[in-house]
């Protein structure tokens, strides 16, 4: 199985952006001789839009039985007021950007913390 990690860009990047998708690049298994591949516009491919790294896992058939864990109590709290933010919305999500990024991370954070166990 392979997971994409990306970090894409409207205008600008932050340390903090690049430094968090380099963590979760890492926690998925890229080491420091991946190449990072870069995001371009389909239409203009000298536009660029942001970088991408695959992290090639183990088969589904190793990965073991499905098991579940626990969502903080605050991230199902971000998570649905998210949701219903967009669904109440206009359909232009673009002013949830920032809210959307902090949840991933959060989310990805409290997903790491269960890799390795069994």
């Amino acid at each position: 199985m392979a997971i994409n990690i990306e970090l894409t860009w409207h205008e600008s990047v932050t340390v903090g952006e690049v430094e968090q998708f380099i963590t979760h690049a890492k926690s998925a298994g890229v080491d420091s001789a991946t190449v990072i591949e870069e995001i371009t516009h389909d239409q203009d491919p000298s536009l660029s839009l942001g970088w991408r790294v695959t992290a090639i896992g183990a088969p589904a058939a190793e990965a073991g039985p499905v098991r579940e864990v626990s969502m903080p109590h605050r991230l199902m709290w971000k998570l649905h007021s998210l949701l219903e933010q967009i669904a109440s919305g206009d359909g232009d999500v673009r002013a949830l950007q920032s809210e959307v990024m902090s949840l991933d991370s959060d989310l990805w954070d409290a997903l790491m913390q269960h890799v390795g166990e069994e």
